[in-house]
């Protein structure tokens, strides 16, 4: 007996627009036999559909869908026949008025397919640049609005030829609606553009080459010229192989790069743009080629490997294949491969006519962010002429505008009992923003404005938390412009109008004072109450680190109290010192901090964080008390530093008006770094601890000792024993990296040791561990074991990065919580109560 012909109605929501969808379905439900339409709506795809396998179709739209996209919802509703005589595909629909939401796909890398048709001399798009289809290309970067429809994306003002036309309306085309079709016949083109030595370029012993056939070549008054196809590229190239710096306009901005194997150029691109040991992450054409300075698993490649393409942290190999001021005293370098038509022929485009592109042109080339320093990345020509020409020798541009900057994303993988080889972010942006994380249900919509440094914002919408790319430090009126360029868009697409606003305690922060102006009145219980009536968004504050455990908390849906185990540099304290090493008990509705490592003195305040021997000075004074100068003799502070220094540090220190007090295990890892001689001096945040990480012994399992103080049900940790047992045993001349295990592994005991008091004290087996420290490897894996080994169900950051970038997921995480349970009349108003 036949199926009855039926009808309905489905809508998918997801990431399902500009991802091959609507073909996808076409090809389906023609193969089924079955009539009707499909297209894409502001709410997502909606299909309208009539036939007697109805139930298959459903069945293998879950099972079958394209690769790129990710179904969160699919619903049905049966109707009455409506008697279609074919399946069809319909404009899109916007119907703005409901406020449903669609999902915006990521930015995604170049596809097999496209790669081989960008390398056949055959092609029509032989050598183009900006070659893609359905199943790749970019997304995010280029969608001004939704639906993602052409007209609304960076694509609009390029008008498809004929060939291209007839691709994007055939519906067995991989390149049916695929937003940014194009061909050298119609599409974007790249130029060249190289400074002369009088408009303050570097100026290079080979002449470029000029005046070749199909070259546009054009004199411009500055001394600028401009070549045009494939004579751009191999002029870049070409001042590349030269030792030149490049401007290289990519998919989300702009990358600054040079030969990674040439010392001189790498060198010269550290002096002029970072002024800091901050390693740099390069591309390499290949996987083989990686291999040839690092070390790659299996689980590395396939993360390298995936649409995603983010930079990898791997381990290095001892032999030098790229010059040494990649990645200085560092065991890692940040490495990714090519993920658009541009990069992979900035290595395999030939130089001469006849060429084939066979053999790649470099071995690596170094891809940093093309940006002035602690500004966001540059995203247009104009823009990167102004701003980077002191920096570069040439430019490598194109006109197709970027409307949303993104940097790379940078993750390493991580193994340890919970998740054997999986990703964990450092920065979480290109590739995977904006894609939602998911929340267990539907609550009010909430902004949580994220930290100062590694900012991100949060918005959250239905069940789902949407997290910015990487906005970058708050530092400047420029990252605030692009904070709220970001949030503009977020908000327009994801039709996102939240109703409170979250900011960090910290007064002095960008991020806190752009949510005050936002929200002038804090909620009820806190100030006079005035200017109630102007403003309908309500503000509220959550202390630092209470937001690291809640980011925690949202990622693994968890609304009952836990342990919460938060370790970073620094953060603002409700008792207006700066925290960083604390134990929590945090739940929806607040928190109660139960433990924390012991303050010391911060000589001269933040600015000592720069410094980690001030640190360790103060640190040491601290622990040797009346002997601490004569424990700094034996040292050799004062010959390194001057005993006059030394002298008006210690005054300083002791001053709590020069120096605020900290709690920060951040601190405390900067201090034994400098202790050991092995950095003094952070020229980037997190430098002398990745530094002490580095010089880990394996194979060690002694630790210090460590005086729990505990009063009330309070602890305070005190690492005094473990300084003074770190002087002796440089005294002995221990090795540093056996002094370096035994710090790291009292550190991990010390966290067992709380979390197990905890457990006890308030029956509470699940424990959350967030904040800048456990980006330590070494930290985090024996912490994960440890308390695993004790029961405790034990939960880390995944989906976001455990610095600062994931206290905006936290911030809007906890107040969407307590208002989905208390609405406005929240216990806890701005200002944290603690305890």
């Amino acid at each position: 007996m036949g199926h009855m012909v039926e009808r309905a109605q489905i809508i998918i929501k997801g990431v399902v627009q500009g991802v091959g969808f609507r073909p996808f379905v076409y090809k389906l439900a023609r193969s089924l036999d079955l009539r009707g339409y499909v297209t894409n709506s502001s709410e997502g795809v909606l299909i309208d559909v009539e036939g007697s396998q109805i139930a298959a179709f459903i069945q293998r739209v879950r099972t079958e869908a394209p690769p790129l996209s990710r179904i969160t919802d699919l619903t049905v509703v049966p109707l009455p026949l409506n008697g279609y005589h074919a399946f069809t595909i319909r404009p899109s629909t916007d119907d703005a008025s409901g406020k449903p939401f669609t999902l915006v796909s990521p930015d995604v890398s170049i596809c097999g397919d496209c790669l081989r048709e960008l390398l056949d001399p055959s092609d029509r798009r032989y050598l183009y640049p900006f070659i893609n289809c359905t199943n790749c290309g970019p997304r995010y970067s280029i969608t001004l609005s939704v639906p993602y429809d052409r007209p609304n994306t960076t694509m609009a003002g390029f008008t498809m030829c004929p060939d291209c036309l007839r691709e994007y309306q055939d519906p067995m085309d991989r390149r049916f609606h695929a937003q940014p079709n194009a061909c050298p016949v119609c599409g974007p083109q790249v130029e060249f553009r190289v400074r002369s030595a009088e408009c303050g370029g570097a100026p290079h012993p080979r002449p470029l080459p000029g005046g070749e056939s199909g070259s546009i070549i054009s004199p411009l008054p500055n001394g600028e010229r401009i070549r045009v196809r494939g004579e751009a590229l191999k002029a870049g190239i070409e001042l590349l192989l030269d030792g030149g710096i490049v401007a290289i306009k990519g998919i989300g901005g702009f990358h600054l790069a040079c030969d990674a194997a040439n010392d001189e150029a790498v060198t010269r691109l550290r002096e002029k743009k970072r002024k800091s040991n901050k390693p740099f992450a390069v591309m390499a054409p290949d996987i083989e080629h990686i291999g040839e300075f690092c070390v790659v698993s299996e689980q590395e490649r396939t993360v390298l490997l995936s649409n995603q393409r983010p930079i990898v942290l791997l381990r290095k190999r001892g032999h030098d294949a790229l010059a040494a001021a990649v990645s200085p005293n560092n065991n890692f370098i940040g490495c990714m491969l090519p993920y658009t038509p541009l990069h992979k022929l900035l290595f395999s485009h030939p130089l001469e006519s006849d060429d084939i592109p066979t053999r790649s042109h470099f071995k690596a080339l170094v891809m940093t962010s093309g940006n002035l320093s602690e500004e966001p990345i540059v995203r247009d020509n104009d823009e990167a002429q102004q701003k980077l020409s002191p920096i570069v020798d040439g430019f490598l541009l194109h006109d197709r505008d970027i409307f949303m900057r993104v940097d790379d994303s940078v993750v390493r993988l991580t193994s340890h009992v919970l998740r054997p080889s999986s990703i964990s972010f450092l920065r979480r942006s290109r590739g995977f923003a904006p894609e939602p994380i998911e929340l267990h249900d539907e609550a009010p919509e909430v902004l949580g404005c994220g930290a100062d440094l590694k900012n991100t914002f949060t918005l959250t919408k239905g069940k789902f938390a949407i997290v910015s790319q990487h906005i970058g430090d708050m530092e400047n009126y420029e990252t605030v412009r692009f904070f709220e360029e970001c949030l503009a868009n977020l908000k327009a697409v994801y039709r996102a109008e939240p109703i409170a606003i979250v900011h960090d305690l910290h007064p002095g922060y960008l991020s806190t004072l752009w949510a005050v102006e936002q929200a002038p009145s804090p909620l009820e219980g806190e100030g006079s109450g005035e200017g109630e009536s102007q403003s309908e968004i309500k503000r509220y504050a959550i202390q630092h680190h209470y937001a690291h455990i809640g980011s925690v908390m949202a990622e693994h849906g968890l609304t009952t109290k836990v342990i919460g185990v938060a370790l970073d540099g620094t953060g603002y304290g409700t008792d207006g010192n700066l925290w960083g090493g604390e134990f929590l008990i945090a739940g929806i509705d607040g928190y109660e901090r139960v433990g924390q490592f012991k303050y010391v003195s911060l000589p001269g305040g933040e600015a000592a964080i720069k410094e980690p021997w001030k640190t360790a000075v103060s640190y040491v004074l601290d622990a040797a008390g009346e002997r601490g100068r004569d424990y700094l003799e034996r040292m050799g502070s004062a010959k390194k530093y001057g005993s006059e220094t030394i002298e008006k540090l210690i005054i300083v220190a002791r001053s709590r008006e020069f120096s605020p007090l900290a709690s920060g295990a951040g601190r405390l890892f900067d201090a034994v770094s400098a202790l050991l001689g092995v950095c003094d001096r952070n020229t980037f945040e997190g430098e002398a601890a990745i530094a002490l990480e580095a010089i880990v012994q394996e194979g060690i399992d002694d630790e210090y000792h460590v005086e729990f103080t505990a009063d009330n049900g309070y602890t305070v940790i005190d690492f005094n024993p473990t300084i003074r047992e770190i002087v002796l045993d440089l005294d002995m001349a221990t090795t540093k990296g056996t002094i370096a295990a035994k710090f790291h592994n009292t550190v991990v005991s010390v966290i067992r040791a709380m979390v197990r008091g905890l457990c006890e004290q308030h029956g509470l087996k699940d424990v959350a561990l967030s904040g800048g420290t456990f980006q330590n490897l070494y930290v985090l894996d024996r912490a994960v074991r440890v308390l695993s080994l004790d029961g405790m169900n034990v939960y880390v950051n995944h989906k976001v990065p455990c610095n600062d970038a994931c206290i905006s997921l936290g911030q809007a995480y906890l107040v969407r919580e307590r208002l989905k349970k208390h609405g406005f009349k929240n216990p806890l108003p701005v200002g944290e109560r603690v305890g």
